[in-house]
């Protein structure tokens, strides 16, 4: 059975209020636990990937909250993040960007993966 870059992050979000959650409550919040140094690491100034990374605001927006049809990756739950970016790297997503996320999630580990996702979670939407 192969390990997913996703696992990780799946173990470590916790409800922030457990009891609303046991009630299904769709308005609870999560916190997502990642390793130290992550959400520095996924500045895009720091460069990420086997090449240093592409910028994410080259197309999703200056602030990340998206531009025109390209979708806004602040603020977004670490886990999705990840999952995407797993899955363009896969091929599993398709359309219209999946051909130009492809590139640059193939050149991703499971590192810059989880500390894309961190650094992203922690702009304001």
């Amino acid at each position: 059975m192969s390990k997913r870059a996703y696992a990780p992050l799946s173990k470590t979000s916790v409800a922030d209020d457990f009891e609303r959650f046991e009630l299904r409550d769709n308005r609870v919040t999560f916190t997502a636990y990642v390793p130290n140094g992550s959400i520095a690491r996924g500045i895009p100034d720091q460069g990420w990937g086997a090449e240093g990374g592409p910028a994410c605001v080259s197309c999703h927006g200056a602030e990340v909250r998206g531009v025109g049809s390209i979708p806004s990756l602040a603020g977004r739950s670490p886990s999705y993040i990840v999952r995407q970016l797993y899955d363009f790297h896969s091929g599993a997503r398709h359309g219209a960007n999946a051909a130009i996320m492809k590139p640059i999630a193939d050149r991703l580990t499971d590192v810059d993966r989880v500390a894309i996702a961190a650094y992203l979670a922690t702009r304001t939407p």
